[in-house]
């Protein structure tokens, strides 16, 4: 279903699949492709991502994180957002599916809580269809879904723990340590790489909350989305 996903809709996608493993939910919601727009455009809306992400912990209590390693799937409500996207895509006659169909698919679904949250601001489907910005500044990616985004999947697989190799008389990486690594890698992935470098690993030691490696990253001045865009250019 992703083969006509642009680059950008795609970084929408795997960005909702974060933000549902930071909710420690079991499924990809409407939320969380929500809040995957608004880290991909965040000027979009009138209301920032982080105060999105509030509202939404108001009415969706933030569980145990769930493991990056963990397939998600989407959910009832998600899944008809993206049918509706792709029949956003064909009413403009746009070979491509963008972030912007997405949205107007987030504006048809009526039994999300991302609905609620958007008409709550008063965003409202006919609006946007005029507005949004849906032509061909964004690129459909060639060659279809990339085999490294297979974690997005219609079924869950059973959580495998990470394993910690004890070496004797050495460290070994605690879970901290662990998430950093996937992090990584899931940035690699977001950036369409074939492989996991150390600039990788800079960006998942951003997207930690609570390490003293973020926390010194921060007081140089270093930011996870400038980072990435940095990297982007590349």
């Amino acid at each position: 279903m992703f083969e006509r996903y642009t680059e950008k809709a795609r970084r929408v996608i795997f960005f909702a699949r974060y933000e549902a493993s930071r909710f420690g939910s079991a499924t990809i919601d409407t939320e969380h492709l929500l809040l995957g727009i608004l880290r991909e455009s965040p000027n979009l809306l009138s209301e920032s991502l982080d105060t999105i992400r509030i509202r939404i912990e108001e009415q969706m209590p933030i569980r145990e994180r769930t493991p990056t390693s963990t397939d998600l799937p989407f959910s009832a409500a998600a899944t008809r957002t993206l049918n509706f996207a792709s029949e956003e895509a064909d009413r403009f006659g746009h070979p491509h599916i963008g972030s912007g169909h997405i949205l107007l698919g987030l504006l048809r679904e009526k039994e999300g809580l991302a609905a609620k949250l958007l008409a709550e601001m008063g965003v409202r489907l006919e609006t946007f269809r005029e507005v949004i910005p849906l032509s061909a500044t964004e690129e459909p990616v060639p060659g279809g879904w990339p085999e490294s985004f297979a974690f997005i999947t219609a079924q869950p697989k059973p959580l495998e723990p990470i394993p910690v190799h004890r070496v004797s008389g050495r460290p070994v990486p605690n879970a901290e340590f662990n998430q950093t690594i996937a992090d990584a890698i899931d940035e690699a992935r977001l950036l369409l790489r074939a492989s996991a470098g150390p600039e990788h690993l800079l960006l998942g030691l951003l997207r930690s909350e609570r390490s003293l490696a973020t926390k010194i990253l921060h007081e140089h001045g270093l930011d996870l989305n400038r980072v990435r865009e940095r990297l982007r250019e590349q």
